[in-house]
């Protein structure tokens, strides 16, 4: 009989020398380039197809939507479709669009709320291929991954069934907000098959791309607003579209455009000032001023200020962002009737971006208060 610390020992090199050839044939597939790229027919997740098909139906319509990753040498896309418990048997292609894109709308011969003989609701199948330079078609619609292989390597499809949607929202622009828009649909009508709102952004670079919608919120029926704070930059524009969805998916959109205003940021919270005495043999001393950084993801730093005996503001050292604190040494009090006293210390905010005007954009100015 083995040692059992023998048996143990063979056992392990057994083991390890398996996930060795076993790390080995993993590295080999998932290292490769073929694997790697997501337009590749190879590909174990994509198939070679455009990833993230998304559909959203509407009257007698569907919304067709993928992930362009505006990778080199795609020519076009180009969309197929079928119907599901009708006739259609095959899928025929019913649009192409020239890249970058990532949205077509198709309203070739749609119904609306199309059920069979027992009620049951029909859709539409849908599919979508990448041309490249060459004229070459991923994948090739001709000789298709076939529908009952391996879970991985289907062509991906999706599904939707158009619908007479809900009533469009009416959208409104709340007050101006630093680095934040607020859209408004007060006094929506709800259908009785309504189901949920869904807002859309893009960001408009006010050039002729198109427009790269993604999906930002799904607020439910009773929030009838969104608030979009995910901006760095005052000035940046985005389109929006705010759709009333009902319980097919069947969505009606409000489109609208709004930028963020150019304001300051908010004043820094919290300040205070701590005069340390110098010397006894003098009047000099250094004032050491703190306050509650601000959060505003375009602040660029803080200015401080400070008055003279006469009351005029005078602009001392500015900090930058990340600074909480700065000590100004060596400070002269000043004459205030017949007694020298401490100056009054002020600090603002100022953002990145300059004001209507041209010059800094600074928030109003908080007086440090003493400690």
């Amino acid at each position: 009989m083995r040692p059992f610390g023998g048996f143990f020992n063979s056992e392990i090199a057994v083991l390890t020398l398996f996930l060795f050839f076993v790390s080995i044939l993993l590295s080999a597939c998932t290292g490769s380039e073929d694997f790697a790229n997501p337009l590749d027919p190879e590909n174990l997740r994509t198939s070679g197809a455009p990833d993230g098909l998304t559909l959203y139906a509407g009257d007698k319509q569907v919304r067709v939507t993928w992930d362009d990753t505006g990778q080199e040498g795609i020519k076009a896309y180009r969309i197929y479709r079928r119907s599901i418990g009708g006739t259609d048997t095959t899928f025929n292609q019913v649009g192409a669009i020239d890249a970058p894109a990532n949205e077509f709308i198709d309203t070739q011969g749609l119904e609306n709320d199309r059920r069979d003989a027992s009620g049951r609701i029909l859709a539409y199948e849908y599919r979508i291929t990448y041309v490249d330079v060459n004229g070459v078609e991923t994948p090739d619609p001709e000789n298709p991954p076939a529908e009952n292989a391996e879970p991985l390597r289907v062509w991906k499809t999706a599904f939707a069934t158009p619908s007479v949607p809900p009533p469009a929202p009416t959208v409104t622009l709340g007050d101006p907000t630093d680095l934040t828009i607020k859209l408004f649909w007060e006094g929506y009508e709800f259908p009785y098959d309504f189901s949920i709102f869904r807002v859309y952004a893009a960001l408009d670079t006010e050039d002729d791309k198109p427009l790269r919608f993604r999906l930002v919120a799904e607020p439910k029926r009773d929030r009838l607003y969104y608030f979009d704070n995910d901006f760095k930059v005052d000035g940046t524009r985005k389109v929006y579209r705010v759709a009333g969805v009902d319980e097919f998916g069947a969505e009606a959109i409000t489109t609208i455009t709004a930028a963020v205003p150019n304001v300051p940021p908010a004043p820094p919270k919290n300040v205070r000032v701590r005069y340390l005495a110098r010397s006894l043999f003098n009047t000099k001393y250094d004032a050491v001023i703190s306050w509650t950084p601000n959060t505003e993801p375009d602040l660029a730093g803080y200015q401080l200020y400070t008055e003279d005996a006469d009351g005029k503001s005078l602009p001392r050292p500015a900090v930058g962002p990340k600074d909480r604190s700065f000590t100004i040494p060596g400070e002269d009090p000043i004459l205030v009737g017949q007694s020298l006293e401490f100056r009054r210390y002020y600090i603002t905010a100022f953002d990145n971006t300059p004001g209507p005007d041209g010059r800094r954009d600074e928030s109003a100015r908080v007086q440090a208060r003493s400690q």
